[in-house]
């Protein structure tokens, strides 16, 4: 039976009949699957990044962002609020490894946590024309803190990465060590509004001493104390390319202020220095002075909301004074009572320095310090001086506070909104007034002719 059944199944071929063929001629399966995965990543490359995201949109089962679709034209992403979370991430994500447009990409406050922020992650290990990347105000946690810190050793494109308010406590920072030491590209990093704590604040002084990349870093707002901020300033004195460092709202009182004197004291890079509402009392003052008094580099000391009053104010003002060939140009002394001292020490401070700029609860600028009551510059001057700051042109600031940024007016409430989100240092009804004072025909809202003639009051002003 066995051999029958072997003869039914095996059929009759004569040994001349069997033909060879060339190597070539055989296609298997593996050779089908990779012509197959070659193809799909064609077509891939084929697409634009709008028609990946619908694609990414339609495979998450997630409504597509027009907004991220006419921008990812214009090569400048911004998405603040749009409330994206998880899911759009992902989408953005999947859109975007290919894409060479796209050099800025802002999802603050969005809701994305760790899922999103690793998909994030993943598109910029890929991509290598993103230069600044925002993720502020998404609760990213500890996976999503991890993947951007791996992210960030292999990233070689990156310059500044704003991770501000994302939860990230100071047993997470040890995973951006190794990204801070040897990243090439890296130049801004915000880290304020986050718990770093001073376990956080020693790990990224050690990475300081070691990074010369990097050129802005901010700390603010981190729960940082003296232990915190000794490391730091250790990292300080020893880094060589750091521009500008932010400090404000930690408490690291009198004791934190005398390591950051002796820190300056050797370095010679820091232009920008800011710790405001730090608990610093007279004597903490009193190093900072000594400090101003041997440096030669830096030249904004923004350091009021400190309790050290007058006599504090006072010994810095001196510092600057005794030090002749010091780059110091402005001191920012907010909430600092100032004394008929202080008022004799700016004075003198200004006969020698003519464009040497301090501000208490008023701004002196030299040439404009008026003896006795000093007055307080009007809001259209703190407006024009704030854009000035940012570097925006009028029409820049025009385009951002309208709802629509081809809108030819904009309301009060747009405007009043939109200032408060960039942070202006003008009050709800210094806003108000300002935005009457524009309103020049009465119709609660602002044309672009009238924006503009913001200007045309200061220069006016000055003429007087």
């Amino acid at each position: 039976m066995a051999a029958k059944r072997a003869s039914k199944s095996t059929p009759n071929v004569s040994k001349d009949s069997i033909v060879v063929t060339d190597d070539q001629d055989f296609e298997t399966d593996l050779e089908d699957d990779l012509e197959d995965l070659v193809e799909a990543e064609k077509n891939k490359l084929d697409k634009t990044t709008a028609e990946r995201y619908y694609d990414a949109c339609e495979v998450l089962k997630t409504v597509p962002v027009a907004k991220f679709v006419r921008q990812c034209k214009t090569g400048h992403v911004d998405l603040k609020h749009y409330g994206i979370r998880d899911i759009g991430a992902k989408a953005v994500a999947m859109a975007l490894p290919h894409d060479i447009t796209v050099t800025s990409l802002c999802l603050h406050d969005n809701g994305i946590g760790d899922a999103g922020s690793v998909a994030l992650s993943r598109m910029l290990k890929d991509n290598c024309f993103v230069l600044n990347f925002d993720l502020s105000e998404n609760k990213i946690g500890k996976e999503g803190a991890r993947a951007i810190a791996d992210m960030l050793l292999e990233n070689a494109s990156l310059q500044e990465v704003n991770l501000s308010g994302c939860g990230i406590h100071g047993k997470d920072i040890k995973q951006f060590l190794n990204a801070l030491s040897f990243n090439p590209r890296l130049k801004s990093l915000d880290f304020s509004y986050n718990d770093l704590g001073d376990e956080g604040a020693i790990h990224l002084g050690r990475a300081l001493s070691k990074n010369q990349k990097v050129e802005f870093l901010d700390v603010s707002w981190n729960n940082i104390r003296v232990s915190g901020i000794e490391e730091l300033a250790k990292g300080l004195a020893r880094n060589k390319n750091l521009k500008e460092l932010e400090l404000s709202w930690n408490c690291f009182l009198d004791e934190g202020a005398n390591h950051l004197s002796s820190a300056l004291v050797h370095n010679r890079c820091l232009k920008v220095l800011e710790m405001q509402s730090c608990g610093i009392h007279t004597a903490g003052a009193f190093k900072m002075a000594d400090a101003l008094k041997a440096n030669q580099c830096l030249e904004v000391l923004r350091i009021g909301k400190n309790p050290f009053q007058s006599s504090g104010a006072c010994s810095l003002l001196r510092g600057v004074k005794c030090n002749q060939t010091g780059a110091l140009r402005e001191l920012l002394l907010d909430d600092v009572v100032f004394d008929k001292e202080c008022g004799r020490e700016i004075d003198a401070l200004l006969e020698e320095r003519p464009n040497f700029s301090c501000s208490w609860d008023v701004s002196i600028r030299g040439g404009h310090a008026a003896k006795g009551k000093k007055k307080k510059p009007d809001a259209v001057e703190i407006f024009l001086a704030f854009v000035r700051t940012r570097g925006l042109r009028l029409i820049d600031l025009f385009r951002m506070l309208a709802k629509d940024g081809n809108a030819t007016t904009i309301t009060k409430t747009e405007f009043i909104a939109g200032m408060k989100k960039l942070n202006a240092p003008l009050k709800d009804h210094q806003l108000r007034v300002l935005f009457d004072g524009l309103d020049v025909n009465h119709d609660e809202h602002v044309e672009f002719y009238e924006f503009l003639s913001s200007r045309s009051h200061y220069l006016k002003a000055g003429r007087k």
